[in-house]
């Protein structure tokens, strides 16, 4: 047998191996939800009990490193007999990473964060457990899904961006039809993947309107560039003016550091679709893992996420904004959008490329 060939059977023998591993490996669902069915001081000391004997959880998230960090200590003040190993990276990279692991037989991570619209690719490969923890009940409506799988520890709003060394406040644009006017022309920034904000418009403007006025933008000669990060950092260096689809948290930290931006709320306030969480089917720290994702919605994590500019799933918190919030706020749905998503895409692509 040539070398080429003894490798490929060790590849093939190793990847069975691992199959079987996943394949044996047990759900967790059953225990979660004999957990969660005792009364919230017996199911804490559970999860104690157990987490102590597991030791370790696998955190999955788009976080930045820097702000999981600050989660990470606040949850291991609390039970400091628990290692966090977080692992970061984009939403789509993310949702890849674990069906490619799951597929490998290697069910590593315990809990995922990440963008909402994952869930139902993470639902249709198997990898998400049923999880009705009893946080759900200090939830904002639209932070959780109806099935018990999905919680969400925060959102950010979708504002209008301006640079403020090119506009006063007596000069920036009031609302998203101002924009159409002349002169905005080659003065505005949309995210490539803006397909949630065009999704957001289509609810709260009914689709004819809205799709209307979305072409009548596209010929305002937009800048339409992929990350919104470098969108925020382009308007900054002037290349443009006016950012449509801002992060209302990027922009509230960059002032924060003194950079020359600001915004405006419209009428009706934008909310992103919430940010998902999930605890894996196949968790191999399921107490540790419940933990965490309970920890996630205290007062005490999400009073950091609010530190951070986010927007907070409890409703016994209030957001935080610097000016007052109009009376109309849409929430994003994504139980509605997700399935209808390569449709949305194809929308966006269709009027603005």
């Amino acid at each position: 047998m040539n070398a080429n060939k003894a490798g490929l059977l060790l590849a093939t023998l190793v990847f069975t191996c691992f199959a079987s591993v996943a394949s044996s490996q047990p759900a967790v669902d059953p225990l979660l939800a004999k957990l969660n069915a005792l009364p919230p001081d017996e199911r804490h000391a559970a999860l104690v009990k157990g987490a102590r004997t597991e030791r370790v959880v696998e955190w999955y998230a788009t976080l930045p490193v820097e702000h999981s960090k600050v989660l990470i200590e606040a949850f291991r003040q609390r039970y400091p007999f628990i290692e966090v190993n977080y692992t970061g990276a984009g939403g789509g990279r993310m949702v890849n990473r674990v069906v490619t692991e799951h597929r490998a037989g290697l069910n590593k991570f315990d809990v995922l964060g990440g963008t909402s619209t994952s869930h139902v690719a993470l639902m249709k490969a198997g990898l998400i457990a049923r999880n009705v923890t009893p946080v759900r009940k200090e939830l904002r409506d639209g932070f959780m899904d109806a099935e018990g799988y999905r919680v969400a520890p925060f959102t950010y709003a979708l504002v209008i961006g301006y640079n403020t060394r090119a506009l006063s406040k007596e000069q920036r644009p009031k609302s998203y039809e101002e924009l159409l006017e002349p002169k905005w022309k080659s003065q505005i920034g949309l995210e490539a993947a803006g397909y949630e904000w065009l999704g957001a418009m289509i609810d709260t403007m009914g689709e004819e309107k809205a799709l209307a006025f979305a072409r009548k933008l596209a010929t305002q000669n937009l800048r339409i560039q992929q990350g919104s990060s470098l969108l925020v950092q382009q308007m900054i260096a002037g290349e443009f003016n006016v950012l449509i689809d801002a992060l209302h948290y990027q922009l509230e930290n960059l002032k924060e550091r003194g950079a020359p931006v600001d915004y405006v709320i419209p009428d009706p306030l934008l909310i992103k679709d919430p940010s998902g969480l999930w605890l894996a089917k196949y968790s191999p720290h399921p107490h540790a893992a419940a933990l965490l994702v309970d920890f996630l919605f205290t007062r005490d994590a999400q009073e950091i996420y609010a530190r951070q500019n986010r927007l907070v799933a409890r409703k016994d918190m209030e957001w935080r904004f610097r000016e007052k919030l109009p009376s109309r706020i849409h929430v994003i749905s994504v139980d509605k959008w997700a399935p209808r998503y390569n449709e949305l895409i194809g929308l966006f692509d269709k009027t603005f490329r």
